[in-house]
């Protein structure tokens, strides 16, 4: 992880968000995916280890909250309010992207 060893807030966003990957997984689950199958059909270059390790983390931290299936099913990821809070930011994102 990246660590910047400062208390500055955006040093402490950017620990975590900036982390190849992570807005990739985080503009997945805004669009809806919940099962870790479908996030890694939104982000086929990405390991699904890589993925785990992403989850685990952005749970860790209070992005994700993860959902254990009934009757032993696959588990399902959905985004806390303050996953959902970084809706804005990844909407900018891809608009600054497409242009």
């Amino acid at each position: 992880m990246i660590d910047y060893g400062q208390f500055c807030t955006v040093a402490r966003g950017a620990e975590v968000f900036g982390k190849r990957w992570t807005p990739l997984v985080v503009r997945e689950l805004l669009c809806g995916s919940t099962r870790f199958n479908e996030i890694r059909r939104g982000v086929p270059c990405m390991s699904a280890s890589l993925l785990a390790q992403r989850l685990r983390k952005l749970e860790d931290i209070g992005v994700v909250k993860r959902v254990v299936g009934a009757a032993g099913g696959p588990a399902e990821y959905h985004l806390s309010g303050a996953g959902e809070e970084l809706r804005p930011i990844i909407m900018a994102l891809g608009e600054r992207g497409a242009r």
